[in-house]
């Protein structure tokens, strides 16, 4: 498959040269729209013939490229070029501007109907199916992971949860849990594999109702019997609900991840 750098190789774009545009119309048929997909490939994909992980993340308008990122990007690429081994591939899916709170909620609310179950299955049954085909990925949940931040930190923990034969790990930044308190009884009910793996991380400037519903969530986690090392939750002094917040998160994140995979 051919891949597109053209738009992010113009003045005012700061993608790094192994970020690439998958399609800017990628079907979503469950929610009857289009969206962009970004992927970020290592530095060695195509000069080596090994498999990479995967990681998808949400709110792909602000992890690579500040052109695109209203409030600042999360520098994944220009981290992952710098870090060197172990690799990854990430995966990020625009979020649907006006769409965006239902698209990311798995359950109605005040905002209208939640479509995050199509969301997630469009990730499962369509996107993850496609980039195993078209990319070089170890397949397994141990090494798909999820992660995103305040609604998409939320929609992130939902898919986990669903699916943890297919994300075996979830980066569960700031997660907006208060726009859908009936995913803490979702979570108490489903049963999870001891291989399952869950970051939570929020700052402690963040709205009330944060930090005690992270860490809520993070005892219900707690209670599925993970291995040793698989649910790391910090609370960052300090932190506030913006994207300066997840940047600077997001190295922790992946060093955790990495040694799980």
């Amino acid at each position: 498959m051919e891949l597109n750098r053209s738009e992010l190789q113009q003045d005012g774009h700061t993608a790094s040269e192994n970020v690439y545009i998958i399609s800017d119309e990628y079907p979503i048929p469950r929610l009857a729209t289009t969206r962009r997909i970004w992927i970020y490939l290592p530095p060695d994909y195509h000069a080596e013939t090994k498999s990479y992980p995967v990681l998808y993340m949400h709110d792909g308008q602000n992890l690579f490229d500040n052109h695109s990122a209203s409030f600042g990007e999360w520098g994944v690429d220009e981290y992952l070029d710098s870090v060197g081994k172990p690799e990854i591939i990430v995966v990020g899916i625009d979020h649907g501007n006006n769409e965006r709170l239902l698209e990311y909620n798995p359950y109605d609310s005040e905002h209208g109907v939640g479509k995050g179950n199509a969301y997630v299955d469009f990730l499962v049954y369509n996107l993850k199916p496609y980039i195993d085909s078209n990319f070089r990925t170890q397949k397994g949940a141990s090494c798909t992971s999820i992660a995103g931040s305040s609604m998409g930190g939320l929609i992130s923990m939902y898919a986990a949860v669903k699916y943890p034969d297919v994300f075996g790990n979830a980066g569960v930044f700031s997660p907006a849990f208060w726009m859908a308190p009936a995913i803490f009884s979702f979570a108490e009910e489903k049963e999870l594999p001891g291989s399952s793996g869950f970051y939570f991380i929020c700052g402690d400037l963040e709205s009330g109702q944060m930090v005690p519903d992270m860490e809520k969530m993070a005892s219900i986690i707690a209670q599925k019997n993970l291995k040793q090392g698989s649910l790391k939750v910090e609370v960052i002094v300090g932190g506030r609900h913006e994207e300066k917040l997840w940047q600077e998160s997001f190295p922790k994140f992946y060093q955790w991840l990495m040694a799980t995979c």
